[in-house]
Order: structure tokens, then sequence, then C-alpha cells
């Protein structure tokens, strides 16, 4: 039997990823003891290309996830926090200016950003789009004086920058709604990307500036830090299925039997002809069959190459490359691919390194977007994200449902 614990206590992270959903479940003693206590995959059934193919069967794979987390310490949450792939999401900057005074000035008070940081927002969303996350880059008083915090100064005019993600309404609502008829709450939604940043960076990354390099199925996230701010974010159009897919197509294998040949045989090392040389032993139906090695190893370097092209050029292109004085930082799946880190400080001359390392947990890059929803605190990002169709009282729940019933037959 679950136990129902103290919302205040428990938080659990779930990453609905494009192939796997991931979910991670952490015990908050306080707030700078934060315990994890499990995390749990299962391949993302009902998912096809970052779009809902079957409702009923994305729900109880969320619910097989969930119950998987939860069943070994013997905690089950009401709620969530969600996470959600580069897929679903577009990126844009914004701003807004308003006049503070008609003559003369006055001090900027926290109404003045309130209202200017809401026209920004305002102004940045399309009507069928919703906010996900809002990042503020900067203030301008009276075109002259730029400021991270202009609270206090004088001015007549006050003008703010900021860095949206922006996620169609509909798509977000049918995630949320998956992870309802779950039987779970959503507390937050954020960028799947943006959560590995706050286990996989520390303060100090991102103060003297770093990049985080989170690979995912089939996109992957670039995300820039400068002066503790993230001042940059760019989406890539690759991802580690890729591998799998070349593996696949090249051999002729099933992609199940691709994906493990990946994860045990690939390299991204430029390999010689006689490293290259003999085969690999496959199971399969009728026993073993032999796979040259130098047939893996060519499916691989094609997209390895692909993804380098990419990062050097999403990398340098970026206004921040040359104050990226701490290098780059990788995390996700096929960031454990040998040799992949020194391919990417080779080809972008910026030291790399692998995400976080958490004890009794193998490999736990994989899992650093799950964690990092899990560990993200609710109360502190309020500002970053907005409302999401929470429903977490029984008559909303009811409300909830009467509105549909009528919208469907009415």
């Amino acid at each position: 039997m679950f136990k129902k614990m103290a919302r205040s206590q428990y938080f659990c992270g779930l990453d609905l990823g494009s192939q796997t959903i991931k979910a991670a479940l952490v015990r908050a003693q306080d707030e700078n003891n934060l315990e994890l206590l499990g995390v749990f995959e299962s391949p993302a059934i009902g998912l096809k290309e970052a779009s809902i193919s079957d409702l009923t069967e994305l729900s109880q794979t969320i619910a097989r996830t969930m119950k998987g987390v939860c069943q070994r310490v013997a905690v089950k949450p009401t709620g969530v926090h969600l996470g959600i792939s580069a897929d679903l999401l577009a990126f844009r900057r914004s701003s807004a200016v308003i006049p503070l005074v008609d003559t003369g000035t006055k001090i900027i008070a926290p109404s003045d950003l309130q209202k200017v940081n809401h026209q920004a927002r305002l102004l940045g969303a399309g009507i069928d789009e919703e906010i996900v996350h809002s990042f503020e880059q900067s203030y301008k008083v009276d075109d002259v004086n730029v400021a991270l915090n202009p609270q206090g100064l004088y001015g007549r005019k006050l003008e703010s920058h900021f860095l949206l993600l922006t996620a169609n309404s509909g798509r977000l609502r049918n995630m949320t709604k998956a992870v309802h008829q779950a039987g779970f709450d959503v507390h937050r939604v954020s960028l799947s990307s943006f959560a590995a940043s706050q286990v996989a960076l520390d303060e100090s990354l991102k103060k003297e500036g770093c990049a985080l390099i989170d690979i995912g199925a089939h996109m992957s996230s670039v995300l820039f830090f400068k002066n503790g701010v993230l001042g940059d974010i760019q989406f890539i159009h690759w991802g580690g299925h890729f591998v799998t897919q070349s593996i696949a197509d090249r051999l002729s294998l099933t992609i199940d039997l691709a994906e493990e040949i990946k994860k045990t045989h690939a390299v991204a090392a430029k390999l010689t002809v006689q490293e290259s040389s003999g085969d690999i032993l496959v199971k399969r139906e009728k026993g073993y069959v032999p796979i040259r090695r130098q047939s893996v190893c060519e499916a691989v370097e094609w997209e390895i190459e692909n993804l380098l092209t990419h990062l050097e050029t999403v990398l340098k292109g970026s206004p921040l490359y040359h104050q990226l004085n701490k290098g780059v930082v990788i995390v996700g799946g096929t960031a454990l691919l040998p040799a992949l880190m020194e391919r990417i400080e080779e080809r972008t001359n910026l030291a790399v390194s692998l995400g976080i390392a958490t004890k009794g947990l193998q490999n736990p890059s994989i899992f650093a977007g799950a964690i990092g929803l899990a560990q993200m605190n609710y109360a502190q990002k309020k500002s970053e994200t907005f409302n999401v169709y929470t429903t977490k009282h029984w008559a909303q729940r009811i409300w909830g449902r009467f509105e549909e019933l009528c919208q469907e037959y009415f």
C-alpha cells in the first residue's frame, strides 16, 4: 500500500521524452538537503513525434512509470513537476517599454517592473500559445542605463528584455490531461533541459559562463549561461535516435537491435582500419550472427559528424561563445557514448565534461532532466512558469470534466 506523504517534503519530476518517460522522486528535508529516493524509465508508448498518438496508452504509461518510481519507498505524491522536450517549444525574444511619468522622473518600484514584464510576456506570446518559461535578460532606463535590476533607480521610461519559451496551448493541455488521467496533478511545466541545468550546473559555472548540451532522442538543446542568467538557447534537430536509425538502415536491423548495438559497441572516435576490423556477434532468433565492426563504425561516424557540425555552428555562432569560461557540460543518454566528449572538445575548442554524478545511481546524466524537475523549488520558480491547468481540488476536477463533456456533446 502506498502512503500519501506531505507534498512539501516529497517532490516528483516526470520527464516526457519523445522516446522514453522518466520519473524521479526526491525528499526535501530542508532547502539544502535533497535526497534522491529513486528513478524509473519506461518506453514512451502513446507519444509519436512529440504529439500524443493515443491518450489512453500515454496515461497508462505515465501511471506505470509513477508506480515504478514510488513503489520502492512506499510514497505516492499527488502531483508532479512535468518536463517536456524541446520538440514542443518555440524560442523567441521579447521586449516592452512603458512610460513612468509624463514629466520629471520617479523611483522605479516593483509594480513598475511587474507592469513592463507583463507587457513583454503579452507581446511575446501568440494567441494560441502558452508561455512555459520567461527569462529576464536586462532592463533599460531612459534608453541609456542598462541594468539587471533597475528597482530603486530614477527614470521616466522603463524597457524590459525577455527570453521566452512558448508551447502550443492545445498540445500543452493534452500533455497535462494525460498526467491528470493517470491520477496526478501537474504543479508546473518546464523544459526538461532547463531542469537538467539546475542539477548539472552549479552557480559558479552559470556565473562565469558555460553551456549545457542536452542530447535528446530527436532534438538537442544548447543552453548558454553567463552572470547567473540564461542568456541564450538554441535547439538542434539532431538526437541519439539518429545514430540508432543509421545503424538500423545500414545493417538492415530492427530499431531495438540497433539500439542495443549502439549502447554496447558504438564509439564516437575515429577508428583506424585495424581498430575497426573484425566482427560483432549479434543475437538473433536462430542464434548469433556476425556483423562487421567497420560497418557499425561508419554508420556511427556519419551521424556524429552531423552532430559536431551542428554544435560547432550553434556554439561559435552564439554571442556568448567567447564568454564560456567554464566550457561545456553534456547530459543525456548519447552523452555516454565513448569518445564523444573528446570529439566535441576538439571541434569547439572548449573544455567538455559530463553532467551530474549521483551516488548510488548508474549513469545519472540520463535522468538529469527528471532529477532536476524533482529538485526545482516550486515557490522560487513561479516567476518563470505560468498556469498549466492544474486541478487540485475534487470539485475543480468534477467541474473540469463537466466542461469537457459540454464541449464534446454541445
